[in-house]
């Protein structure tokens, strides 16, 4: 079993036990002593724990893909009349990933004791988002859990798609990029020395565009192994951050993406697709706007967007209309506007809110379409001038003694 790390940082224990019809159970959990994490483990009906405390290792990450991927198969599971504890424990024979086994047994020990399904995935916060578990909670006050959990499959594939999409159209300009750097590096340190020795043998003053590759080639290799130790260490220094500094580095990394020129109306573009989508499917699902508006600001991927949509939430509890605050707060497109309050005068709001989100999916598209396009020659011209330019000025030096013979 497992149990979702809380933001900071008490320490972490891996356990085996056995629940109260004597199964074996593993997992892990997180408690300030091994007296507390036994207690919990007591509270979970676990009994013989035998827990170690971990030093240097982090849970395994739960894809969203296979999120998605396990509430697309307990949806068919609970359509096809099966119970949901004999739903639960089929999934969990049938998951690839392992965490998610171990979270989906918890589960399933956590509501055969009483506990309703959306209280004991809330447990689990890193996992479950306030959508999921916001539907799953409608579904079971309405009664129609099946029905919510496809419902919640399709917002959650959806999601995946766009993500998917917009890590497509920046994989292949990253990827040539860092080759790139990487062939860069490699003529500077190796290349150029070369010709540096062989510039000495010369006697003359080197062209003024040689002697700036040459210093900075001498640069990288005297300062690159430090600097590259350094960028290990920040980079190791990142993945162990605790939840509060990931939170804040995520909110420096998206307003500094969506101000880039280039990438930046793609990005806002998803963001606002996967808020207009996921606040379809909660209203569809009976969820209330003002209630609806938190999940959406966890799903929607943006630090700026979901601080807006908290604002909103604020506004509309206060009895303000939502388009009104969206038009005030220049995120959102017009029409996503327009269409939000003729939602909000007619009643639909649901139904226009999930149209408006196909639109803007269509509109996504055609962007990445067109990144693509632009970013290939860009790219390549780039690339060509660097490493041309560094090859110019190497010959520079050997056009000139060949003028002077």
């Amino acid at each position: 079993m497992s149990t979702s790390p809380k933001a900071g940082a008490a320490p972490s224990f891996v356990w085996q036990g056995v629940d109260v019809e004597g199964r074996p159970m593993q997992g892990r959990l997180q408690a300030q002593t091994v007296g507390l994490a036994r207690a919990q483990l007591r509270q979970q009906g676990i009994h013989q724990p035998r827990l170690q405390r971990v030093w240097w290792d982090r849970p395994s990450p739960i894809k969203a893909a296979d999120l998605s991927l396990m509430t697309r198969q307990l949806s068919a599971l609970l359509q096809a009349g099966i119970p949901l504890l004999q739903s639960l424990e089929m999934l969990s024979r049938s998951l690839s990933s392992q965490a998610l086994v171990n979270i989906v047994l918890q589960v399933h020990h956590q509501v055969a004791s009483g506990t309703a399904l959306h209280a004991a995935l809330a447990q689990h916060p890193s996992v479950f988002s306030g959508l999921y578990t916001s539907m799953v909670r409608a579904g079971e006050s309405a009664g129609i859990l099946d029905t919510l959990m496809a419902r919640l499959a399709l917002t959650l594939e959806k999601n995946e798609s766009l993500r998917s999409r917009v890590r497509s159209a920046l994989m292949y300009p990253a990827a040539v990029l860092s080759v790139a750097v990487a062939v860069l590096v490699l003529i500077l340190v190796f290349v150029v020395p070369v010709f540096e020795e062989v510039f000495k043998s010369f006697g003359a003053e080197l062209p003024w565009p040689t002697q700036l590759v040459v210093a900075f080639s001498e640069g990288l290799s005297r300062y690159g192994p430090g600097l590259l130790g350094v960028l290990m260490l920040l980079a190791l220094w990142l993945w162990q951050a605790p939840g509060a500094r990931r939170h804040q580095l995520s909110t420096l990394r998206d307003r500094w993406l969506i101000k880039l020129p280039v990438l930046g109306p793609l990005v806002g573009t998803a963001a606002v697709t996967r808020w207009a989508q996921t606040l379809a499917a909660l209203l569809a699902a009976g969820v209330p706007l003002e209630e609806a508006l938190g999940p959406v600001a966890q799903a929607c991927g943006h630090a700026d967007v979901a601080h807006t949509t908290l604002q909103l939430q604020r506004q509309v509890a206060q009895g303000s209309r939502l388009s009104e605050g969206m038009a005030s707060s220049g995120l959102f497109p017009a029409m996503l506007v327009q269409l939000c309050a003729t939602g909000e005068e007619t009643g639909y709001l649901e139904h226009l809110l999930d149209r408006a989100g196909g639109l803007m999916q269509t509109e996504l598209d055609d962007q990445i379409n067109g990144l693509a396009g632009l970013l290939e020659p860009l790219i390549i011209v780039l690339l060509g001038g660097l490493i041309g330019g560094i090859l110019v000025a190497m010959y520079l030096p050997i056009f000139r003694l060949g003028q002077v013979f």
